[in-house]
């Protein structure tokens, strides 16, 4: 990924509006990164930060929840019936309803639809414990109509970006700690990590990972991993304890506004770690690793070291 491509690269807004989204942080956190042969999403979510960031010779999206992993499946290999579908659902609050009624009999492309309904359609896309209520606007208004209608409505051109940039994505479904295991040995790898959050906003996810045991472990495979890794979260003492600078690690922090599932505006600071051999690479003009002619010759980009 060259300096240019950078500059030339247009972010690509996600398919839907998620809790705790990196949609709006996705530029600055895109800004610095290192060039990198392979890159992995682990909890990609709304795959905000990859979709904000130019194509590498390999990408991964990753994601435990099923609806999210069917719907990028669905729109990378079903997309025009699933836009066709959304073009016919009306903004209207028994639709959201209705997604939620658990119907396991339902196909992956209905299953798809209902999730881009609960996720544009309810406050702040909240899913899992706690469920946002039907987002409205009685004021605003874009394009000449209430503005979330005017953004259901826009929504089957949203898609058609982030259709054609899935189509060179591996996509899967594995747990974030597993996943990286396979990285661990790969310097040429960039790793973004985006877990659900330690502290008090975890209700919101619809697959929660909020115990400590879990960060733990996840922390213990980053902190002894050759890979690129960048990690956003808020401050905890868990990760203050483990991401320190005398093991390589460096903290930047971002002043961001979020948004709960009640629709109310929260100031919060949001941290990002960035591990040694990410910030060792940044102002490298090429992926951190020296390949053998073999290597080339057979274009092994991402071999292990």
């Amino acid at each position: 990924m060259s300096t240019k491509t950078k500059k030339t690269y247009k972010k690509i807004r996600p398919p839907f509006g998620y809790f705790g989204s990196k949609n709006k942080l996705a530029i600055e956190l895109c800004k610095d990164l290192p060039p990198h042969n392979c890159w992995v999403d682990a909890f990609c979510g709304s795959a905000a930060v990859t979709l904000a960031k130019p194509p590498a010779p390999i990408e991964i999206i990753n994601d435990i929840d099923g609806e999210i992993v069917n719907l990028f499946r669905q729109l990378r290999n079903n997309s025009k019936r699933l836009k066709k579908q959304v073009e016919l659902t009306p903004y209207a609050e028994v639709e959201l309803i209705l997604a939620r009624e658990s119907n396991e009999k339902l196909n992956d492309l209905e299953k798809a639809r209902q999730f881009l309904v609960k996720a544009m359609m309810a406050i702040n896309g909240s899913f899992g414990s706690s469920k946002g209520g039907f987002s409205y606007s009685d004021s605003y208004v874009r394009n000449e109509r209430e503005a979330r209608v005017n953004r259901w409505n826009n929504l089957p051109e949203r898609l058609d970006k982030v259709v054609e940039r899935l189509k060179n994505i591996r996509i899967e479904q594995k747990d974030a700690k597993k996943l990286m295991e396979r990285f661990v040995n790969r310097p040429a790898t960039l790793i973004y990590l985006d877990p659900p959050y330690l502290a008090d906003r975890i209700n919101g996810y619809q697959n929660e990972a909020n115990d400590p045991n879990f960060h733990l472990d996840l922390l213990n495979v980053a902190c002894r991993s050759k890979s690129m890794i960048f990690l956003s979260g808020y401050s905890n003492e868990l990760y203050a304890e483990l991401l320190t600078e005398k093991k390589g690690w460096t903290m930047k922090e971002f002043e961001v506004t979020t948004q709960g599932a009640n629709g109310q505006s929260k100031k919060r600071t949001e941290v990002l770690w960035m591990n040694e051999h990410f910030t060792k690479s940044m102002n490298k003009t090429k992926a951190p690793i020296i390949l053998s002619d073999k290597e080339i010759e057979n274009n092994k980009l991402n071999p292990e070291r």
